[in-house]
């Protein structure tokens, strides 16, 4: 008997407690990804490395980690399909790959202090590089596997709510981790134009900053892991098959002609989440080349409270309404609010467009994540490698990320660079994030086997 029909036997109330059990490490890792993204490195790169140069320092140090994160995904998701242990399928993973994630947020704020002294660029950007990568790779270790959870245990027609209380749990985080690190770092026009950052003062101060998000961030990583593991019960794996390195290799393959809504799905997600990726990397630096705000970081904070809280609208009750509605139509409606975000970000360059643009991001995101789970989990192919698949779908959400970071860095630097005037590049970036954006809503059409 498989987990999905264990679970038709289980009454529907008892499972409102068990999705947020097995949400709550989402929770963690988005407080943990996005303050580190969006925040805390694009300061350190600017602090560390100096301003002149940081979109182009940005990519250097993200996207070697970002790339290899693609292949773990997949590659841990697969070989937990494998695995029998007492603990189930996949919170051995998540033990052990939370491990290293701890080890390498510690090695971070240990480095940090290092690097604020006469570090060589060059060394510092390698010291960056390689815990970013060893961050990544411990980190995608223990959340790949878990993507399969509710594949593994939650009936088909409540996916859609199981997927809304992911999409909540993700948005809390976001702004649990905004809220953190926009407290916490502080960094803005000011620092930038009188040189301030560069002052023994300041990077005293900025250190300490950083020692603490990094120590903080390891602590809640941990916490919510253990009460994860704990409270998340899963069904040892019984099965006669043998795993040959052949056959796992071929377990590989993406199949567009025999799955052909697995591969739409993995690819307007690939479309989606590139065009959400190239700016939201740097929009700390819009705030501070563009807008130029006194507290950039803090002002970040604003505006990420702004698109989470419209965010939490659609996201509360995105789920649950597309397992009546179908799936796609929260997808038309988040492309078209995210697209209308980029369009205002271009014409209406000014902190209160910000703002706005903030809302209207806000209800598509929201939108989105509600359903994204439950989307692919819809659609998978037809047989009991959900870890693998899951692998792949959570690899089509990193892989953007590297595109995103190099997009957005090669377009702003280069066009500074020409035209010596930042606006410009900003302007581009949102143009082409429009047409990802309309891309990956319209594609959606092509998924047959959901609504």
């Amino acid at each position: 008997m498989t987990h999905a029909e264990v679970a038709t036997r289980t009454p529907f109330g008892h499972w409102t407690k068990r999705y947020i059990a097995m949400n709550l490490f989402w929770f963690a890792n988005n407080f943990h990804w996005i303050a580190l993204i969006s925040v805390v490195i694009p300061a350190q790169v600017v602090v560390y490395f100096g301003n002149d140069n940081k979109s182009a320092y940005l990519p250097l140090i993200i996207v070697p980690g970002t790339a290899a994160a693609i292949f773990v995904n997949p590659f841990a998701g697969a070989i937990s399909d494998y695995l029998k242990s007492k603990l189930g399928r996949r919170r051995p993973f998540m033990i052990a790959g939370t491990i290293f994630n701890v080890l390498a947020l510690v090695g971070f704020a240990l480095a940090g202090q290092s690097l604020l002294t006469s570090t060589p660029t060059g060394t510092g950007i390698v010291v960056m590089l390689l815990l970013f990568l060893a961050l990544q790779i411990s980190n995608n270790f223990a959340n790949s596997p878990w993507s399969a959870i509710i594949a593994d245990q939650v009936p088909a027609p409540q996916r859609g709510s199981a997927s809304g209380w992911y999409g909540l749990m993700t948005l809390l985080g976001t702004i649990g981790g905004f809220l953190f690190a926009g407290t916490v770092v502080h960094l803005g026009d000011p620092d930038i134009k009188s040189g301030n950052y560069l002052t023994s003062g300041f990077r005293a101060t900025f250190a300490h900053e950083i020692l603490l998000f990094y120590l903080v961030l390891a602590a809640v990583q941990t916490i919510f892991v253990v009460i994860t593991v704990l409270t998340v019960q899963e069904t040892p794996l019984i099965t006669q098959e043998t795993f040959h390195w052949r056959t796992f290799a071929q377990r590989f393959r993406v199949e567009p002609r025999k799955h052909p809504d697995f591969f739409w799905v993995l690819f307007t997600r690939l479309l989606m989440l590139t065009g959400i990726w190239s700016i939201n990397n740097f929009l700390l630096y819009y705030f501070i080349d563009v807008l130029k705000r006194p507290n950039a970081a803090g002002d970040l904070v604003v505006f990420s409270g702004i698109y989470l809280s419209t965010s939490i609208i659609t996201t509360l009750f995105g789920g649950s309404f597309s397992d009546r509605v179908g799936r796609k139509p929260l997808v038309y409606l988040s492309g078209v609010m995210m697209t209308v975000t980029c369009l205002i970000f271009i014409v209406f360059q000014t902190y209160a467009a910000a703002l706005l643009a903030g809302a209207f991001f806000g209800l598509g995101f929201g939108a989105y994540t509600s359903v994204d789970w439950a989307l692919a989990t819809d659609v998978l192919p037809p047989t009991d490698q959900y870890g693998k698949d899951m692998g792949i779908w959570s690899a089509a959400g990193i892989l953007p990320q590297v595109i995103g970071v190099g997009l957005g860095g090669g377009i702003l630097y280069a066009l500074k660079a020409i035209f010596g005037n930042p606006t410009i590049g900003y302007s581009v970036l949102f143009g082409i994030v429009v047409v990802l954006f309309s891309m990956g809503t319209l594609l959606v059409r092509q998924v047959k086997g959901a609504r």
